[in-house]
């Protein structure tokens, strides 16, 4: 009979340590600890209040090159 309750006590010490010291954590303030997972990553990314994005300026565009100055130039 011994056996069996040594057995017992060789698998639930480690598991009640992991327990308590999760639990430590969890009321120490910790969030997404092994035994207790927080649903942090599955969270809706915050979107911005304004997508329309900020209004660029094209640089101007260069002369043609069938413009009439440049015909005369060459």
């Amino acid at each position: 009979m011994n056996a069996q309750y040594a057995q017992i006590l060789a698998i639930a010490v480690p598991v009640l340590t992991l327990v308590a010291m999760n639990l430590a954590l969890a009321l120490g303030g910790e969030r997404g600890t092994l035994l207790l997972p927080s649903g942090g990553p599955f969270r809706k990314p915050v979107r911005p209040a304004n997508r329309v994005p900020h209004p660029v300026t094209p640089n101007p565009a260069d002369a043609p090159a069938n413009d009439e100055q440049f015909h005369r130039a060459a």
